[in-house]
């Protein structure tokens, strides 16, 4: 404001009337403002106005004091435009202000040092001196200034900016003494008309440079991811084949293929917010740890694609790369106030041993990286053998899709006994798939396979339902039978699951006592508090709770007793050979003890043989399951089996190894087996 308001009395001092043109004043008023309002834009904070050449006119035609009074009106017009901060305004105004007095006074006092008129050459070189001396001096008033107060440097601030306007400036310098010449020699008239052709041009200028950032936009949108700013799918394709080209058939690099573990538990329990938020921090925690030259891209999901700058398939070289890419992951992520942890699975594909092209590379490395989560470990580096599995793995995908809907897929059903009064409560059932050219398949073939796919899900209800249907038909019979179903991971994340279950109780008519739902170790650990919210969900059903393979894993007595769960399932690894080793006996006999203390009911399972069976007795075990007991069998089979059997134990009344609280609660549980 001061700085302004000091060049008032200089503007008075040095203006001569003589040189006030009302007229042609006017008309560079009218271009200044015109031009500042169809400013071109060549940046995200720099634009590119005629108002130079204006500024330059005045400063010719009329001097210092008009020209200084030009620029004022014209910042107060784009002032008026787009209303910048006040801060930066009286900067602009001030040294727009003294750039134009300034210039017109140096260009005036060189004219009459030099004795020089408007039918003089040496004029015009002047004014195209004069039209390069005004950004100068804007430039080291305003930017100066904002330099001081941001303490940055002058130089660097010049590169960025000054060196785009250059071109400009210089273009406005040569129309300067052809402006000049214009109104000098043919009168204000033909000067509008010169001007009205300069802003029309500057219009189609802009016209053309927004066409062309829009266009340089749209192609940034279709080859940036949206979410986290990082190269999308095809332009990481683009990427590889351009690094393919170049290294020709002797060059050396890598492509890596990531993919975030529990994340899809981060989704389905906080929401897509917390995991949208997840994946944008993850974004520059990538690109920083593969540094300059290499390029990271979201393919979609969760799923990250990566290409290293190194020209090396080493693998100390690649080891280094992936463990320092996977440590970044396991770093928490703080969001919103909450720690949340992923992992990640790294496969790693090397050109040009493994594919020759983006497309070769990609699928080798998504082959590694399923292989990796197979092994649970960090990375693999493609092999062989591995894309072999996976095929295998396809095949079997393909074959169990229809197996669901050509009704290959059953149920069979091994007995749970009670060991106190030896009769039979309830059964397990158990899927089998009938294939048409292997027989009967075990499900430890398909399982592992079906688990880490959406097919789970319709498998997991085809079993839920038809033991359901069983048992409903056992308890037409007079048979008053329990049936338990082992759920898997995936499906703790259906929330629709609470709801299918209550459907097929009412369906089938079977108390909801008389279902009983397994869950593993592993699952309580992998997320305690989204397990305890779904059981929450189905508690309300009345079915029972069961821990699968207890002692297998690492729950902690804490999770045990926030869960409302009514029995462990004590693991057959520590059954079978309990008689022969002692640490097993005293695993057995320990579950039994911490199951009673708790109130909870224990089943054995892997009952090999009478002598087993004898010691769970004297050790107080409630059930048990084994093949000494009972293999498993088709549904027919099984009813057969029961009519030559003694009347079971009513499980749905008191009895024998009835809890000390009701029989209560649900929750899922490991895939079905």
């Amino acid at each position: 404001m001061l700085a302004t308001a000091a060049a008032i009395p200089v503007c008075l001092l040095v203006s001569s009337p003589s040189r006030w043109s009302p007229g042609l004043f006017a008309l560079l008023v009218a271009l200044a403002i015109v031009a500042e309002l169809t400013v071109v834009p060549v940046g995200s904070r720099i634009q590119i106005s005629g108002g130079t050449l204006a500024f330059a006119l005045a400063a010719v035609l009329l001097g210092g004091a008009p020209a200084a009074l030009l620029g004022a009106l014209t910042i107060g017009a784009s002032w008026a435009r787009s209303r910048p901060s006040w801060h930066y305004s009286l900067i602009n105004l001030a040294s727009y202000t003294w750039s134009a007095l300034l210039t017109g006074l140096a260009f005036h006092f060189a004219v009459g040092a030099m004795h020089l008129d408007p039918r003089d050459s040496g004029y015009y070189l002047l004014g195209f001196a004069a039209c390069l001396l005004m950004p100068v001096l804007t430039f080291a008033f305003g930017v100066g200034y904002q330099c001081y107060l941001e303490r940055t440097s002058l130089v660097t601030k010049a590169r960025e900016v000054f060196l785009w306007l250059l071109g400009a400036d210089l273009m406005s310098a040569v129309l300067t003494p052809v402006g000049a010449l214009v109104a000098l020699r043919l009168g204000t008239p033909e000067l509008a008309m010169f001007a009205i052709v300069l802003v029309v041009f500057q219009y189609l200028v802009g016209q053309l440079l927004t066409s062309r950032s829009r266009a340089q936009e749209l192609k940034r949108i279709a080859t940036t991811d949206g979410l986290t700013g990082l190269a999308n799918r095809e332009r990481f394709r683009e990427a590889v084949e351009a690094r393919i080209a170049a290294a020709g058939p002797t060059g050396r690099f890598a492509v890596m293929l990531m993919d975030l573990d529990r994340f899809k538990e981060v989704n389905d329990t906080l929401g897509h917010r917390y995991g949208d938020k997840l994946l944008a921090e993850l974004a520059p925690r990538l690109t920083r740890q593969l540094g300059d030259g290499g390029l990271v891209a979201r393919l979609g999901g969760d799923e990250f694609a990566l290409l290293p700058a190194q020209d090396t398939d080493s693998p100390e070289e690649l080891d280094a790369i992936a463990t320092v890419l996977c440590r970044a992951v396991d770093e928490p992520f703080a969001i919103d106030e909450l720690s949340l942890e992923v992992g990640a699975s790294v496969g790693v594909a090397r050109y040009p041993r493994d594919g020759g092209d983006a497309h070769a590379l990609l699928r080798c490395a998504d082959i590694a990286m399923y292989a990796a989560k197979r092994a649970q470990i960090d990375y693999q580096v493609y092999a062989v053998e591995q894309d072999d599995r996976s095929n295998r793995r396809l095949n079997v995908l393909s074959d169990v899709r229809r197996a669901l809907t050509e009704s290959q897929i059953v149920v069979h059903f091994q007995p749970l006994v009670g060991v106190g009064e030896r009769s039979v409560t309830g059964a397990e059932g158990l899927v089998r798939w009938q294939h048409p050219e292997h027989g009967l398949v075990a499900p430890g073939t398909f399982i592992p396979t079906v688990e880490q796919t959406g097919l789970i899900g319709p498998l997991t209800r085809l079993v839920l339902e038809r033991s359901i249907a069983e048992c409903a038909r056992w308890h037409r019979a007079g048979h008053r039978l329990s049936i338990a179903v082992n759920l898997s991971v995936r499906n703790l994340l259906d929330r629709d699951l609470p709801r299918e279950i209550e459907r097929m109780l009412d369906a089938h008519g079977l108390p909801a006592p008389a279902l009983s739902l397994e869950i593993t170790e592993r699952m309580i650990m992998t997320d305690p508090d989204r397990a305890l919210a779904t059981v929450s969900r189905l508690s309300a059903l009345g079915a029972r709770l069961s821990v699968d393979d207890f002692g297998t894993g690492y729950s902690s007595l804490e999770n045990l007793r926030r869960l409302p769960i009514d029995e462990l399932k004590i693991d057959r690894s520590f059954v079978t050979p309990m008689l022969s080793d002692e640490s097993d006996l005293i695993i057995v006999r320990s579950t039994i003890n911490l199951a009673r203390d708790l109130g909870l009911r224990t089943i054995a399972e892997g009952v090999e043989d009478g002598a087993t069976l004898e010691r769970l007795d004297t050790l107080g075990c409630d059930l048990a399951q084994g093949f000494h007991l009972g293999r498993p069998m088709d549904a027919e089979d099984f009813v057969s089996w029961l009519s030559q059997d003694r009347a079971p134990t009513d499980i749905l009344s008191a009895g024998p190894g009835t809890l000390t609280r009701p029989l209560t609660g649900v929750v899922v549980a490991s895939p079905p087996a």
